[in-house]
């Protein structure tokens, strides 16, 4: 990397914060996630705004690929934050709601995305049709888990029933989706040899559960802030590396690691890490948006973004729904769920970049699939107004008071959350009596 290279990417990098911090607060000004102002920054220094080549100019092709590995830096940090926050208690809680829930949150818009992929899309497919249809499935039936902690912190949301519940429901959704894209990739290169490795998933979850744990808690018993800040964030990567090394995605790993990372020393971990995925993450969200290129758009181009959009928002809201209904919960919980669950965002754009790498989806559909990810994302926060969240959280919801008109799928959420905050209460003193 020459002198002249660094120059440019730390410049890039200035640019990159500045532009991703003031559109993330315009964003918020309205009520919506930053998110969604750091991917509208992408977009509008891509060629749509700028034109191709003044945004070659400001990101010269030799300096992107560095961008994009400080960008994969902060996504990596920032799943490893987003594994933190995700309550374990959950899963042993209500197993039965969660399941179901995940299953349809993700098989409904996947099914109804392969169809329109082969139905209204298939003009964009790059290769095999079968693995074009099944790669759009995958590209509809996301959650971004990452940017559903955002708009919960950002609401308050994020230590309810509710919030809890829609954060293990994204985690198995996203789990879901990665593992499928697998299958996808593996598909669609069939020839790359490396298949075999994501047979070492289960050895790799199995180790990290029973070993890796563990030994963390110990560690936690004793370790410095700034050790475990260094071993959170080095964890992290490490175990991103492997999964991408698998053939999964780093997020995976890093993700992983925040969940088994002990919870007594969440807070000194989370406040370091979160500076760094900061400072980097916006990169990502600029990187992706300099390949979308909307004024390459024709109308029948724009009559196919209004059928994504409507099939990826159908798919999500009403699979969810039901789900929910179906498992017990109150008509404004199970659509609140809904609606958490329907955000795409972060996810959203590693999938369509991994896409757009390989070719399996060409430029044209990849710019469609952004702003259908924009526009999801951007439905969430209105949506949760309408249906009354969280200002009637406590009405609909019993996130203070406990009653018997809970639902079983509700007792079961409160119930996980008691079981953690008494865990976690039980390694704080264990913690204080060891120093």
């Amino acid at each position: 990397m020459h002198s002249s290279q660094i120059v440019t990417v730390f410049l890039d990098l200035v640019v990159i914060m500045a532009v991703a911090r003031v559109l993330g607060w315009l964003a918020e000004k309205v009520g919506q996630p930053a998110v969604i102002g750091e991917i509208t920054a992408g977009i509008l220094v891509g060629p749509t705004v700028l034109g191709a080549d003044l945004s070659s100019a400001l990101f010269p092709g030799e300096s992107r690929p560095y961008l994009s590995l400080l960008a994969n830096v902060g996504v990596a940090v920032f799943m490893f934050v987003a594994g933190l926050e995700l309550d374990r208690g959950m899963f042993a809680g209500a197993r039965r709601s969660i399941s179901v829930v995940s299953a349809a949150a993700y098989l409904f818009p996947f099914v109804l995305g392969c169809g329109v992929a082969a139905i209204a899309l298939s003009r964009h497919a790059t290769g095999d049709r079968l693995n074009f249809a099944l790669f759009v499935g995958c590209a509809l039936a996301v959650t971004a888990f990452p940017v559903l902690v955002r708009i919960l912190h950002d609401r308050g949301l994020i230590r309810t029933r509710l919030g809890q519940l829609s954060l293990a429901c994204a985690a198995l959704v996203d789990i879901l989706a990665w593992s499928a894209l697998a299958v996808v990739l593996a598909l669609a290169h069939p020839e790359a040899g490396t298949q075999w490795r994501l047979f070492l998933l289960i050895p790799l979850v199995a180790v990290t559960w029973w070993v890796v744990r563990p030994a963390l808690a110990r560690l936690a018993a004793v370790g410095t802030e700034q050790t475990m800040i260094v071993v959170g964030v080095g964890g992290a990567l490490l175990l991103g590396a492997v999964t991408e090394w698998i053939g999964l995605h780093l997020i995976f790993g890093a993700f992983a690691f925040g969940v088994v990372f002990p919870r007594a020393r969440r807070t000194t971990v989370e406040s370091g890490a979160r500076v760094l995925s900061s400072v980097l993450l916006p990169g990502f969200f600029v990187v992706s948006g300099l390949a979308v290129d909307l004024g390459s758009l024709d109308r029948t181009a724009v009559g196919e973004l209004a059928v994504i959009v409507v099939v990826a928002i159908a798919g999500k809201l009403l699979g969810v729904y039901a789900a929910g209904r179906a498992t017990g919960l109150r008509p404004r919980p199970a659509a609140a769920l809904a609606a958490l669950l329907n955000t795409r965002g972060l996810t959203e754009l590693v999938i369509l970049n991994v896409g757009l790498g390989i070719g399996i989806i060409g430029p044209q559909l990849y710019s469609l699939l952004v702003v259908m990810a924009l526009v999801t994302t951007a439905m969430t926060a209105p949506a949760l107004r309408v249906i009354g969240v969280p200002e009637r959280l406590v009405d609909d919801f019993g996130d203070t008071e406990y009653s018997d008109e809970e639902s079983p799928a509700e007792q079961g959420c409160a119930a996980g959350e008691k079981e953690t905050a008494a865990r976690d209460e039980s390694r704080a003193a264990e913690s204080g009596g060891r120093h």
